[in-house]
């Protein structure tokens, strides 16, 4: 079994040099792909869960790989190589069977190291960042993207009610050893009761004033704390998109609780020098 971790022990935090978002606003052709059928028949029997008919005649969804792909060009040039990428997402992707984070490690500058980081809900995007932090500060890391990806269709029943996303939407944060320090916090075992005062202490602990911007579920769970409340429709990217579409000014805390996980999570970043030029807030057709 091959193993790989970052080469050493951090010496310094993940810095943010800028940030691109992007909702997609049709369905890709992957949506239409026969072999997705019996692919999800077989992912969804063990648990007696039926499929969604209507969803996979109309071929409704979008693929990760190729969401992410369109960005890429967005926040690093040709002349740009990339050290590590990772993917974050909670759905399951729509084309499935294919490792999507190797698959945009050969489309990115570089072909960096890629991974992806799943099955933790929202708390995804900050274990990839945890990761990333880690690899950049060992020195042996220059340059990172964190891709945060959702999207709209989930082509099975699910047992228990979860959050579905409205829109296809991305993000990806560029990270590098020089620029602004993001740092990321992560507690876990987390009940309700304790959330607000856990993220207060973690505010409180900044020393100075920060904007809270955080998911409509930590907002319902810690009311009162949070300044800026991120689309409900979004749930995976939401905070991710508020921070890349650059309305904040100085310190901002990006914060955000997974219930069903019992995980609350917090990245504080300067974001008053971060390149917004990139940032891509229009609906784009990808067919």
């Amino acid at each position: 079994m091959f193993t790989s971790g970052p080469p050493g022990s951090p010496t310094g935090p993940a810095r943010l040099v800028s940030a691109h978002a992007r909702v997609f606003g049709e369905t890709s052709s992957t949506a239409l792909d026969p072999a997705l059928r019996p692919f999800l028949a077989d992912l969804v029997r063990p648990y007696g869960n039926a499929l969604r008919e209507d969803l996979l005649t109309e071929g409704v969804g979008h693929s990760f790989g190729e969401m992410a792909e369109a960005m890429l060009p967005a926040v690093v040039g040709p002349d740009e190589p990339v050290d590590l990428l990772v993917l974050a997402f909670a759905m399951h992707d729509l084309r499935l069977g294919r490792a999507t984070a190797c698959y945009l490690s050969d489309r990115c500058p570089g072909t960096p190291m890629a991974f992806a980081v799943c099955d933790q809900g929202s708390g995804a995007a900050f274990t990839a960042l945890r990761l990333t932090e880690s690899y950049l500060g060992s020195g042996a890391c220059e340059r990172a993207l964190v891709v945060v990806v959702e999207q709209s269709a989930l082509h099975y029943e699910l047992g228990e009610p979860a959050p579905i996303p409205d829109r296809h939407t991305g993000v990806v944060l560029r990270l590098e050893s020089n620029g602004n320090p993001l740092r990321v916090g992560q507690h876990t075992g987390v009940d309700a009761q304790r959330v607000a005062r856990l993220l207060r202490e973690d505010v409180d602990r900044l020393g100075r004033q920060a904007t809270v911007v955080a998911s409509s579920r930590l907002a319902e769970a810690a009311p009162g704390v949070a300044d800026v409340v991120a689309d409900a429709g979004q749930p995976y990217t939401g905070i991710w998109w508020e921070l890349a579409e650059g309305g904040h000014d100085g310190l901002v805390v990006l914060a955000d609780y997974e219930p069903s996980l019992g995980l609350l999570c917090a990245a504080t970043v300067d974001i008053s020098t971060i390149d917004h030029s990139a940032v891509d807030s229009a609906v784009v057709a990808v067919a």
